[in-house]
């Protein structure tokens, strides 16, 4: 009864083990075919460009720019190290074995692997960027609603706890 049950548990583990194993590959292989380690150098671009508008915003002059730029330079390097790909692919790896099947996983392979997916992986570094400027202008001009209004709840809330000492 013992080696029946050790023997059972054995090719259960076993057959666990395989299946996940070739769903790991299949993770690896979209992960490459969605070439998400140029997506991340593409993320370096656009952060990069967000620092760099950093000057302007902060207003430095050209007689600081080369202390500015000094910090810019720690600031893309300990971006790159803390943002590695070697750092994410295996967090990214875990959040699509977390989130999809193993079919999941297969679908999404055989699309991207067509003309139309591989068009797509493309063009969403564009369409996502477009997407966040769009966003950040409709926010900026929602700011000075927002900070009226905060600034409005702040001095009622001033009012409402002098009332209450």
């Amino acid at each position: 009864m013992g080696k029946a049950l050790l023997l059972s548990l054995l090719i259960f583990s076993s057959s666990l083990y395989a299946e996940q194993n070739t769903k790991q590959q299949k993770i690896d292989e979209l992960i490459n075919v969605m070439n998400m380690d140029a997506m991340v150098d593409s993320m370096y671009g656009q952060v990069e460009g967000m620092m760099k508008n950093m000057s302007a915003q902060m207003g430095v002059k050209p007689s600081e720019q080369a202390i500015f730029d000094k910090y810019y330079a720690d600031m893309t390097n300990v971006l790159k190290s803390e943002m590695s790909w070697e750092k994410m692919q295996p967090m990214m790896v875990n959040v699509y074995d977390k989130h999809f099947k193993e079919q999941e996983i297969a679908d999404m392979l055989a699309f991207y692997k067509t003309e139309t997916g591989q068009k797509i992986l493309k063009k969403m570094p564009i369409v996502m960027q477009e997407s966040m400027q769009m966003s950040q202008s409709l926010i900026q001009d929602a700011m000075p609603k927002i900070q009226d209004i905060a600034g409005k709840l702040s001095e009622e809330l001033k009012a409402s706890r002098e009332q209450a000492n």
